[in-house]
C-alpha cells in the first residue's frame, strides 16, 4: 500500500477499516496497522529515502490542514491530558482521569490527548459519556475492566513490513482488548462529545482507542508532540506516566519559561493521584522499584525552573501550576485562562500569527 493524502481528521472507524473482532489475527487486518507496517517496511523513524519522506511529509501537512479546518469550525477550549499507556483499565487511577475528563467535557471544554491506551483511553472514555446516565458511564467502566491490560506488542513486524510469526497470541490478546473497548462504546450516547486524538505510527504496534470523535494521526512524532502541546491552550492536565509524559511536562514548561505575560501562561494541572508528581519512587532490597510507589518527583523541578524564568510574574505564573484531583479546582483554573486561549486560537486559525502571545516567544 502507500500514503493516503488524507482530506479529512480520521474518525475511529476508518483506522479499523477492515478489523473483524471475530478472527484473532483481526488487527493485522486493520488499516491503522497496515499502515504502520508499511511504515517500518520504509524505515520507521528513518525513512529509506527522499521519495518515502515527501510521502509522508505530504501526508501529515494534510492533516495538519484537516486539524486546522477542524478548529475552525469548532472553535474549542481544548484542554491536552497527557498520560502513560501502561496505566490499567482496573486501575482506580484510571476511572479517576475517566472521571475527570467528563466533568471537564460537561464544563464546555473539549479533550485532546495522545490517542493511545492508558491514561489517554481513559481521558477519551470520560469525553464519550459526558452527560450520559452514570449508570452508563460505571458499566462502560466495568466493560473495560475485563480486559484491563494491554498486551506486551513489541516485534509483531518484520523489518519488511511482513507480519513476524508466532506472535498469534499477542494479536488475539489486542483483539479482546480493542473489543472491550468496542462493547464499552456501545453504552455511549448516540452523538457523544466530540474528543480529539492525536496519535503517531511511531507506536503504531498499540491499537488506537476507539473512543475520540477525531483523529489527527501523524506519521512524525515530532509534529504529533508539537501538535499537542501548541492546540491544548485551555491548559494541561498531567496524570501519572513515563518518559513520553515527561518530555510533554517539560516541552510545556519550556514554553511557559518564554510567553510574554502571566495572562499568556498555559495552566499545568499535575493530576497528582497518590502524590505521584510530588514523590520519588521507592525499591525493595533487590532494586526493583516497588509497584505502589512509582512517582517521579517533578514538583520542585518545575516550581523552581518557571520561578527563576519568570522574575517578573513568577507568583501569578504559579498560580496556574497545580497538584490536585479536585476537579472543581481544576475546572476553575481553566475556566479562568480559557478566554486568552480562545483569543489566541481563533487569531491562529485566521492566519494571524502576530497576534497570538505564544507565537514568538521571547527568550532574553
Amino acid at each position: 500500500m502507500d500514503y493516503e493524502l488524507p482530506t479529512d481528521l480520521y474518525s475511529s472507524e476508518d483506522l479499523l477499516r477492515g478489523y473483524d473482532p471475530t478472527s484473532r489475527m483481526g488487527l493485522a487486518e486493520a488499516w491503522d496497522f497496515r499502515v504502520f507496517r508499511q511504515y517500518v517496511a520504509d524505515g520507521a523513524d528513518n525513512p529509506a529515502t527522499l521519495n518515502v519522506r515527501r510521502k509522508q511529509a505530504g501526508h501529515d501537512a494534510n492533516i495538519s490542514d484537516a486539524l486546522r479546518r477542524f478548529l475552525t469550525q469548532e472553535t474549542p477550549k481544548l484542554v491536552g491530558i497527557m498520560g502513560g499507556h501502561e496505566l490499567s483499565r482496573a486501575e482506580p487511577a484510571y476511572a479517576t482521569v475517566a472521571s475527570l475528563a467528563r466533568y471537564l467535557t460537561e464544563q464546555g471544554f473539549m479533550i485532546v490527548t495522545g490517542g493511545g491506551p492508558g491514561a489517554m483511553e481513559a481521558a477519551h472514555v470520560g469525553a464519550t459519556f459526558a452527560g450520559a446516565d452514570d449508570a452508563d458511564f460505571t458499566a462502560a467502566l466495568f466493560t473495560l475492566g475485563k480486559e484491563p491490560l494491554l498486551p506486551v506488542l513489541d516485534q509483531l513486524v518484520t523489518s519488511d513490513g511482513g507480519i513476524a510469526p508466532g506472535h498469534e497470541t499477542q494479536f488475539d490478546d489486542a483483539r479482546r482488548w480493542i473489543n472491550a473497548a468496542l462493547d464499552a462504546r456501545k453504552r455511549a450516547p448516540a452523538k457523544p462529545s466530540l474528543s480529539l486524538g492525536v496519535p503517531t505510527w511511531l507506536y503504531g504496534q498499540e491499537p488506537t482507542t476507539p473512543f475520540a470523535t477525531h483523529y489527527a494521526k501523524f506519521i512524525l512524532n515530532s509534529i504529533r508532540e508539537e501538535t499537542l502541546i501548541t492546540n491544548s491552550r485551555a491548559g494541561i492536565v498531567y496524570a501519572r506516566g513515563s518518559g513520553g509524559t515527561m518530555r510533554e511536562v517539560f516541552e510545556d514548561a519550556e514554553r511557559n519559561c518564554y510567553v510574554p505575560d502571566a495572562k499568556s501562561f498555559t495552566p499545568m494541572i499535575f493530576f497528582d493521584e497518590d502524590r505521584y508528581w510530588q514523590c520519588d519512587a521507592e525499591y525493595d532490597a533487590n532494586g526493583d522499584p516497588i509497584p505502589s510507589k512509582k512517582g517521579v518527583k517533578v514538583d520542585d523541578t518545575v516550581r523552581n525552573l518557571l520561578a527563576r524564568a519568570r522574575k517578573k510574574d513568577g507568583a501569578a505564573c504559579l498560580l496556574k501550576v497545580r497538584f490536585t484531583v479536585d476537579a472543581k479546582e481544576i475546572g476553575d483554573v481553566l475556566r479562568l485562562h480559557s478566554g486568552i486561549a480562545l483569543q489566541n486560537l481563533m487569531f491562529a486559525l485566521a492566519d494571524e500569527p502576530m497576534k497570538v502571545s505564544t507565537s514568538f516567544l521571547s527568550r532574553a
